[in-house]
């Protein structure tokens, strides 16, 4: 079987509604999962709830109710923004899920009879937003590196997992594997981090009951990282592989695993290539092929998170500038690998200039033009290449940067690519002037009908172009491009892949604004 492309996002807490900041994940990996795809690779992407948590337990007791149906209800409203925005995965996948609690506790009875957990006695500090130990050494003037508060000191007998055992594995994997994880400058502090010693971490808790039994001692419940990030081998069909490698199931999970890219935040990185590695070695599983650790998204300069309360909603954003205008601001304004920046009043800039005045008005003049001097003739690849050379010689290196910009999960590039080529067609019409040539064709000069021929057609194939490459993106701004050029929309695997430059003749429809004017909001 074919090698499936598996790209996952960092599962999400649902203790409050979901953020800009996840919904810039989420996107990020959706336009890398649509644009593989349509680069001509199979694809499988998942997302999904962290559910086992005491922040959890706390948010379903302050409304009243059990964790189970607190949890039902945020997976409803979390599943419902991301299809707003055009999230297409494949699995959404909770940690409540009963193939997850299968997978969770074989996986866990496997490392158990192995030797790499054991029980003993627990004494350190704990950040509840983290779900995570720390040092004193790790401590920032005694609070969370992360959260800027202190951790609580807790003092309980749990299970732990040898971490410690695997530190000389990893550091191999990290130094035969140099883009495990990216982008590379975030790999010297995990190394370090690996090289400093590493100490043995819990995996349960008996405090609370909100989680999945051990089954080695269902007084204990799998402590959240160890829970959570087996999440990635269960949405990809583990359980069949646990239960028969030989199964036909069994074989479609190995298609899938290893992941090609677990996408996750940067504060995140250390239990993605520390804990998540050591696991899988623990498993016997083979590790995912890389960790891109994107930035954070930052409003007004401070990191965007629930704990400081200065969210953004983006149901809400995006329902009042559009899904795609949301899309585009957040794929084309910030590059994944740096910390973002949201700016309601840069989205609508974004927005106007971009995709209304370059991509929408390129599109209505030249189909107005089209139809204005060809209006019963369907245009073909003209004979000549008078005027056209430049333009197609320059759309012919498109699909190279994309896949550049695709392999570097790099989304601004990609876009950067895109809008470059319909900069380049506004600015061959500028240098061309079809209504000069026109004017010179009515005048009875034969030459110049040819010419405007050519001209046109190079506009409306650069525009097809175009919107083959950004339906990645803007998924329904594009569509409507190919319905006003009456073609109809490409299949979406190989759509980029197979693009070749004059395949298609063109008699386009009526010309319709795709990408209103967005006014700013008054103060």
């Amino acid at each position: 079987m074919k090698k499936v492309d598996y790209i996952s996002t960092a599962i999400v807490y649902p203790n409050s509604r979901i953020h800009v900041g996840w919904a810039w994940e989420c996107l990020g990996a959706d336009w890398l999962n649509r644009s593989l795809r349509a680069l001509g690779h199979d694809t499988f992407f998942s997302t999904g709830m962290d559910e086992h948590s005491i922040n959890v337990q706390r948010a379903a007791e302050g409304r009243s109710l059990t964790p189970k149906a607190y949890c039902d209800a945020m997976a409803q409203d979390i599943e419902r923004v991301l299809g707003k925005i055009g999230i297409g995965y494949d699995r959404f996948i909770r940690t409540s899920d009963a193939d997850h609690h299968r997978v969770v506790q074989e996986l866990v009875k496997r490392v158990f009879e192995k030797g790499d957990i054991y029980q003993a006695k627990y004494e350190g500090h704990y950040c509840e937003s983290c779900e995570a130990f720390y040092t004193e050494k790790d401590l920032v003037n005694g609070n969370c590196p992360q959260h800027q508060k202190p951790p609580k000191w807790i003092s309980e007998e749990n299970y732990f997992f040898r971490l410690s055992k695997y530190q000389d594995k990893l550091l191999k994997h990290f130094d035969e594997n140099p883009k495990f994880l990216q982008p590379d400058y975030r790999k010297g502090e995990v190394v370090n981090f690996i090289k400093a010693g590493l100490k043995d971490f819990s995996i349960s808790r008996s405090t609370f009951t909100w989680g999945i039994p051990l089954p080695f001692d269902p007084k204990h419940v799998v402590y959240v990282w160890f829970d959570a990030l087996i999440n990635y081998l269960t949405a990809a069909g583990v359980e069949f592989f646990l239960k028969d490698p030989k199964s036909p199931q069994a074989k479609e999970f190995e298609t899938r695993w290893p992941a090609k890219v677990h996408i996750i935040g940067k504060d995140i990185s250390r239990f993605h290539c520390v804990y998540w590695p050591a696991m899988l070695m623990a498993m016997d599983m083979p590790l995912p092929e890389q960790v891109f650790a994107h930035g954070f998204m930052t409003i007004k300069g401070d990191r965007m998170s629930k704990s400081s309360g200065n969210v953004v909603d983006p149901e809400e954003v995006s329902g009042q500038v559009g899904a795609d205008a949301f899309r585009y601001y957040l794929l084309a304004e910030n590059q994944f690998a740096q910390d973002g920046n949201f700016a309601l009043e840069a989205l609508i800039l974004k927005n106007n200039s971009d995709l209304a005045n370059d991509m929408g008005n390129l599109v209505n003049r030249t189909i107005s033009m089209t139809r204005k001097y060809f209006p019963d003739e369907k245009l073909q690849k003209s004979k000549t290449e008078t005027h056209s050379k430049a333009v197609r010689e320059s759309f012919e290196k498109l699909v190279g940067e994309l896949q550049t910009a695709v392999t570097e999960v790099n989304s601004q590039a990609y876009i950067t690519a895109c809008t470059a080529r319909s900069r380049l067609l506004n600015l061959y019409i500028d240098q061309t002037k079809p209504w000069a040539l026109a004017k010179r064709a009515t005048a009875g000069e034969a030459a110049a009908t040819e010419e405007l021929r050519e001209v046109l057609f190079s506009l409306l194939e650069g525009i097809r172009w175009i919107a083959t490459a950004l339906l990645p993106v803007l998924l329904n701004g594009m569509p409507e491009v190919f319905r006003q050029l009456s073609l109809s929309l490409p299949e979406e695997k190989g759509s980029i892949s197979g693009l070749r430059w004059a395949e298609h003749g063109f008699q386009p429809g009526e010309p319709k604004p795709i990408f209103p004017r967005i006014e700013l909001p008054t103060q």
